[in-house]
């Protein structure tokens, strides 16, 4: 399978967050490679976006990433202690996210189980990564992991399985007003590893 480069990322979130989906999900770790299916995103869309971190051209040090080239992840936390990974869309100056939401796991299914504190069973294995925060600790996403070119390094995306894809609106944005029902969550149709079924 082919990594994803700039190039499938320099385009607008609403056209790379759903072709994410079925796309792999690699972090070549020093303990061991972990992959999965990408089943779950949102598209964020900039300035324009009420629920974007760069709404309203909002700059500051923690997003500084998205107003950079596209292909890059963006990592913040949330709650003082979890993490939410993205990765950064569209032209360099315009502030677009793709926010992977959730994966099935595929590959070092035991190394992401260790991490969340869990018995590797078939039961547990669609609870590894269903979720932003879960995903980041399955993964050993870390926080200085920000800004990494998913390119180039031990972090990216492969071509992967063509999907069927369904949409509802964004979770968690209700603070952002009409932007809280838009469209703009995608999910791989019938997919058990989602964070919440559409």
């Amino acid at each position: 399978m082919a990594r994803l480069g700039c190039d499938f990322f320099a385009r607008g979130a609403l056209e790379v967050a759903p072709d994410l989906l079925g796309a792999m999900l690699v972090h070549r770790a020093p303990e061991g490679v972990r992959c999965g299916m990408v089943v779950e995103t949102e598209a964020y869309c900039g300035v324009n976006d009420p629920a974007s971190h760069a709404y309203g051209g909002r700059r500051t040090p923690r997003n500084e990433v998205l107003w950079g080239p596209a292909g890059h992840a963006y990592i913040y936390p949330i709650y003082g202690r979890y993490l939410c990974f993205n990765v950064v869309a569209g032209r360099e100056g315009s502030p677009e996210a793709v926010f992977i939401r959730a994966v099935e796991p595929r590959l070092g299914v035991e190394a992401m189980a260790k991490a969340r504190g869990m018995s590797p069973d078939a039961k547990n294995v669609p609870r590894l990564a269903n979720g932003p925060s879960k995903l980041c600790i399955a993964f050993g996403l870390t926080r200085d992991m920000s800004g990494t070119d998913l390119s180039d390094g031990p972090l990216f995306f492969t071509s992967g399985e063509k999907v069927e894809a369904i949409t509802s609106k964004r979770i968690g944005v209700e603070y952002a007003g009409e932007g809280a029902e838009w469209p703009w969550r995608f999910l791989v149709k019938g997919s058990r590893f989602v964070s919440r079924r559409a």
